[in-house]
């Protein structure tokens, strides 16, 4: 499960997203999340990729989910320092 009161808080400290910006990164993550389950391990977005649901998706949305998936794993490595 995604922290997402923490992410949204180290977005905006972190980045110069808008609050729009900050809120889609949000939910595609928790949209990846309802895909598969987050878990910490490097190999979480390869297991994503995997699945037909994400498959199923458009280039476009793999995309920005992908960039979300890999700005959240930044924010728990940032977390578990």
């Amino acid at each position: 499960m995604v922290n997402v009161e923490m992410f949204k808080a180290w977005l905006k400290s972190n980045t110069t997203y808008s609050e729009a910006v900050i809120s889609d990164t949000i939910s595609r993550v928790k949209r990846a999340d309802k895909i598969l389950e987050w878990n910490d391990e490097e190999t979480y977005f390869f297991y994503l990729e995997q699945q037909e649901q994400y498959k199923g998706l458009s280039v476009s949305v793999r995309s920005q989910i992908k960039k979300s998936v890999m700005l959240y794993r930044s924010f728990r490595t940032e977390q578990s320092e």
